[in-house]
Order: C-alpha cells, then structure tokens, then sequence
C-alpha cells in the first residue's frame, strides 16, 4: 500500500491549519488594530456628494462586546474646513435580521465629540449684506429609522456647548433625528446636571431643544453663537455669577441662517450671588426672549436684582437691531445712584453729576441709548424719570437732608425739574437745573434757577468749600450758570435778590473786624450787634460778584454801600457807611438826616480781603483824625 497519499493529505491538513492559523492571526489583529480608514475611503466618498463635504475615518474595528470601532472620524466642508468629528466611536449593532446596516444601530457611545459652528448667509452680525456661501439642499439626505439607540457622549463639544457626559436615546425617521431624555453632567460632580429633549430636522433644516438645570454662564456662550445670537451674550457678558445658574430654554432655529429663523426663550436663576456690571446682587434672575437672527429684536427681563432677601432693583431692556437701539426701563430701591444709571450703561454714571446718598435713593427711569459702537456719548442718550432720597443726598458736594425731583435727558441735557431739597441746617430749595454734558469736553454746564426759603447758606456754599455762613439763612432766587470743575468759580454767571438774616454782624468772621473797630470807638456798641438782616441784590460775571446797594440792618448799627466779591480769589472790596438803627423803623428814620454828616465824613469804613478775615478800617481823613484821637493804633495811610 503506498503512502503518497497519507501524505498527500497530511500536507493539505497543515496548510489548510496555516491558513487558519494566518486569518485567525489576521482576525486578532484586525480585532485589536483595526483596518486602515483609507480602504473604505472611495466607498465613503461614493455615498456622500462632493458639495456636502467629505468624510474621512482613520481606522474601523470590530470588537466584541462594543460592536463597530470608528476612531479618527472627521467631516469637513467642501474647502477644507472641519464641520465635525470625533476621537472613537462604538456603534452597538443587531447582527439578527434584515434591514440596512444603519437601522440595525442599537447602541453609540462616542469620545470627543465636536461639532462646529457653520455660518450661512448673509455677512456679519446683523446681517451686514449679501454674502456667504448658499445652504445646501438637505430635502434629499437618507435618515435611516431609528429606535431608541442609547447614547452615551464624553466631553462632546457641540458648537462650544460642552459637558462631561452626556447621555439620551435617539429615535429617527422621516428626515428628523430626535434626541430624547438627554441628560449632561455639566462638570462630572454629578450635582450639576442638564436635561434636554432635542429634534434636528435636518430636511427642514432646523433644530429645536428644550434645555433645563444648571448652566454654567461661561458654557452659555456657546448656545448665543450657535443660533448666530451673539447680542444676547453681549448683555449676559454683564453677568458675573459666583456660581451657576439654574435655567429653562426652549429654541428653535434654522440651519439656513438666510431663512432668519429664530424663536428663543429662557429663564435663568441664579442663587449663589455675583456681580451684574459690576455691581454686587445676592440673587437674581431674568428671562430673555428673542425672535429673529439679522433683525434681532430681543428683550431682556424682567431683570430682578435681590439683596438681603428684597428686591433692589428690577430692569426691562429691548434690544432692536434693525433700529440700533436698546431701550429700558428700571426701577430701583436698593441701589446707590451711580449703580441705578450702572445697570443700563456703566458709562451714563460716568457722565452724570455725582450723586452720593447715605440711603438708597427710589428711582424710576426709562429711555434709550444706541445698541452698537464701543462709547455712548452723552448726546446719544435719553433719558426720563423721577427720584427721591427721603434720606438726604450729597449732590455735587451740596448737603440735603432730603431730595426729589423728576428729571429727562436729551441731546446732551440732563435737566431736573420740580427740585425740592430739605437742607441738613434747616431751609428748603426749590426750582430747577440743567447739566449740559458735552460728548468729549471733560466738564459739563450747569445752570440753574432756585428759589431759596429761609435755606442755610452754609449748606448752600458747601460746594464752594466755605463754612463762613453758619446760622444764617437765605430767602430770595438765584439764576446762575458755569462750568463745573476745579475752575467753576471763574466762569460763574449769576443774578440773584437774597435777604439773609442770622445775626450777620455779631456770629460771623466777616465782620469781627467790624464789631472791634466799633468797639474801640463806640464802648459797648458790640454788646448790640446781635441781629441783623442783609440785602443782597445784584449779578455775578465770571465769579466777581457786583453788589451795587449792599445793605445790612441791625437793631442799633445799619451799614450800606456797594461792595464786590472776588469768588476765585476770595478777594471782598467795599466801601461801606455804618449808621444807627435799622433802616425803615421809627428810630432809624428819625436819626437817619442827624446823623447823615457825621456817618458820612467820620464813620465810612473800608473792607478789603477774604471773606472769611477781611479788614475793617475807616476811610476819611476825620476818621482816621477821630482814630488818631483816641488813640487807635493802626490807622490806615491815605493810600488805602
């Protein structure tokens, strides 16, 4: 018997377990490496025409347990730009059955996912003008039937919207992928979570969520530029939260931002405090509707700021784009003044009048102020409202003990009407003023006309640094106008009639010099200069004072004459004649014509220097003779 084939056969038995022996080998190296991406890439581009994009893979495997391996996949515009991809992708599979492969899909779980913003259209925000290349016709794109695929996604990255994980089912058909019971584990603490039901009509070429729990602000960027909304992140830039935010949004938006689809609402909440241009909340919470990507028309609120468990403010803002204009509306009861204007434009504080209240003022203000460009000028701003500070306020370095007014701004104007102030010395002032703010001069115009009853001048001059006037008290008008700033005093233009009373003569430094020149000539004349009542009639021309018919009466000493001030310089000139009694009573009439001659030629008295220590001297030659006489010591020469 011959033994050819024995071994015949047994040559066939070892190559045939070669064979196996190389696909298994084959098989564990596919199953561990994978195939190459680039074997499947002409069938890849065969299914997917040139005028969508391109998708490339970088490797496909096959792994029990975790079905078809994709790693290194990529999508990318017809020029080149990458639209999406991911690091590796696990598609579960149901090898029973028939079908096509991708309705077999039962499982994904995906790594690195990251979808880009994709800009169509018209150009630039607002839209700018024609431009930008055409959105593709999706109308014909296969969507295979789904149903309930798992999915799971690590630090997917979908239009800069981001989380550690994020997991949902997907169910498709009939041209739309929805994606159901999404929930995002913001920051994979697991006690920040987002939950998210979200349809891609991608035939229809539009997208609608509705998204619910914690946002991360910083997180929220994403979602403003992935509708092509950025004017809502603009103004939730402001927003500086110690913490996130709780919120509901539910949008729908279109593809084909030329379609100008865009139906946006969300409700945020945040509870852990922070700053709103910089200005410190406890709580607050807003909601924001939009409607519209290049006409954008969005309102913003209410806005509502709470500090220790009350409200401090509430704001409406309406941002129209086609108008460029953002409009608004507050009211505020727990904020200074400068952080009632700093809600809407941090700017407007800069510009306005300083206002600083011990309290919180109630202000209620609505206007408008242009939407675009880097400044507002102030001729660019409306404004109009009311406010009250029953707690007084420093104005521009006037004392109140209380304030009110209602006040409107225009072309530059900010004007307040119906001013009543309580004065902290007792008084009250009444009338109006008006702040012209230039747009780019540093100092802006006040003018105003005041009505004064029985008002303090120590606080009215408070601004002017003088502390002279303490105890007496004004009654009359002035009309002023001037520059505010370090040189207001030398552009001052007033008008004014005041009759002051409080003891001019005997409390105030003006006149010690006056009450020991008497004292040295008239013994016992200082023990009669308590009370007296000045007149002060006349016009100011850049901070000099012309008082043509001064006049001061008191119960036993008169004196008139023309006098001038020197406000820049505190420089006071006056040469005034001192008679007896207060003019207009019996006494003061009856002794008037007798001693009209010795008051004349004896009793002329020169005042010259600061108001607060000026020197008292007398002027004529018998009076300076009658000083000789009795013995004064420091007569002035003739010169003077």
């Amino acid at each position: 018997m011959s033994l050819r084939p024995l071994f015949a056969l047994a040559h066939g038995l070892l190559w045939l377990a070669g064979v196996a022996v190389l696909l298994v080998g084959l098989a564990l190296c596919v199953a561990a490496y994978g195939l190459p991406g680039a074997w499947f890439q002409g069938a890849l581009d065969a299914a997917i025409p040139a005028d969508w994009g391109r998708l490339t893979v970088g490797r496909v495997a096959w792994r029990p347990g975790a079905g078809l391996v994709l790693e290194r996949v990529a999508f990318r515009a017809p020029d080149g730009r990458l639209l999406g991809g991911f690091a590796r992708g696990a598609f579960g599979l149901r090898l029973r059955g028939g079908g096509p492969w991708a309705e077999r899909l039962t499982s994904a779980e995906i790594e690195g996912l990251h979808v880009a913003q994709i800009d169509y259209g018209p150009e630039g925000e607002g839209g700018g003008g024609e431009g930008g290349e055409p959105f593709p016709d999706l109308s014909g794109v296969p969507v295979p039937t789904l149903r309930g695929v798992r999915l799971r996604l690590a630090d997917p990255d979908i239009v800069e919207i981001r989380a550690r994980t994020l997991t949902g089912t997907l169910d498709a058909g009939n041209g739309a992928l929805r994606f159901r019971n999404l929930v995002a584990d913001v920051d994979g603490s697991g006690d920040q979570r987002v939950e998210a039901d979200v349809t891609i009509d991608i035939h229809d070429a539009k997208a609608s969520a509705s998204i619910r729990g914690f946002l991360i602000q910083t997180r929220l960027d994403g979602l403003w530029r992935a509708i092509n909304c950025p004017v809502i992140g603009r103004y939730c830039d402001h927003f500086a939260l110690a913490g996130p935010a709780w919120g509901d949004c539910a949008f729908t938006v279109g593809f084909d931002l030329a379609r100008d689809l865009l139906d946006l609402r969300l409700d945020l909440v945040s509870t852990e405090g922070g700053t709103y241009r910089g200005i410190p909340f406890d709580e607050a919470q807003t909601t924001i509707r939009c409607r519209s990507i290049w006409d954008t028309v969005a309102e913003i609120g209410p806005v509502v700021i709470r500090r220790g468990g009350k409200v401090a403010a509430t704001a409406d803002l309406r941002l129209d784009y086609p108008a460029d204009r953002l409009s608004f509306r507050a009211r505020a009861t727990g904020l200074t003044p400068a952080e009632c204007l700093g809600i809407i434009d941090g700017e407007l504080a800069a510009d306005l009048p300083s206002i600083v209240c011990p309290g919180f003022p109630s202000v209620t203000v609505a206007g408008h102020i242009p939407l675009s460009g880097d400044e507002t000028l102030p001729s660019q701003v409306v404004l109009e409202g009311e406010a009250s500070a029953p707690g007084g306020a420093l104005i521009e370095g006037l004392p109140t003990a209380s304030a009110s007014a209602r006040f409107a701004m225009t072309n530059g104007v900010f004007a307040l009407r119906d001013v009543a102030l309580a004065l902290p010395h007792g008084g009250a002032v009444s009338g109006a003023l008006a702040f012209d703010i230039p747009d780019r001069a540093p100092h802006a115009e006040l003018s105003a006309a005041l009505r004064l009853r029985e008002a303090s001048l120590a606080d009215l001059l408070a601004p002017l640094g003088s502390e002279t006037l303490t105890n007496c008290f004004a009654t009359g008008f002035v009309d002023l106008r001037g520059r505010l700033g370090p040189d207001f005093p030398s552009t001052l233009q007033a008008e004014y009639d005041l009759t002051v009373d409080g003891g001019l003569i005997r409390r105030l430094p003006l006149f010690a010099g006056l009450t020991d020149l008497l004292a040295e000539h008239v013994p016992g004349v200082s023990a009669v200069t308590d009370s007296s009542t000045a007149r002060l009639v006349g016009t100011a021309d850049h901070g000099i004072f012309a008082i043509p018919d001064f006049s001061l009466d008191g119960d036993l000493l008169a004196i008139e004459g023309p006098a001038t001030y020197d406000l820049p310089n505190d420089a006071l000139s006056a040469e005034v004649i001192a008679g007896n009694f207060r003019r207009g009573t019996l006494m003061g009439t009856l002794t008037r014509w007798v001693t009209v001659p010795v008051n004349r030629f004896l009793w002329r008295v020169k005042v010259a220097g600061p108001l607060a220590a000026p020197t008292w001297s007398l002027s004529t030659v018998l009076g300076r003779w009658w000083e000789k006489a009795l013995g004064g010591d420091s007569a002035p020469s003739d010169g003077e």
